[in-house]
């Protein structure tokens, strides 16, 4: 028997204010599912303007969860 490690990685956008119970529901649900949170972290999107360069956006920033779940092979 072989123990194998199994990632996933969600990317959340804010819902308004319905965020904090959102976020609770997946990672709730996600628990559940026997997957364990390992890291979160802000991730700035960015976008091409025309006549540009890239330019962070403000306002374009998701929620990065990183879950992990031991497996049997």
């Amino acid at each position: 028997m072989v123990t194998t490690l199994c990632y996933k990685v969600i990317d959340l956008s804010p819902h308004g204010d319905a965020w904090p119970a959102h976020m609770e529901d997946v990672l709730n649900q996600q628990a559940q599912e026997g997957w364990e949170l390992v890291t979160g972290f802000e991730r700035t999107h960015e976008a091409l303007q025309v006549g540009s360069t890239t330019a962070h956006v403000p306002g374009l920033v998701s929620t990065v969860l990183v879950f992990k779940r031991a497996g049997e092979l």
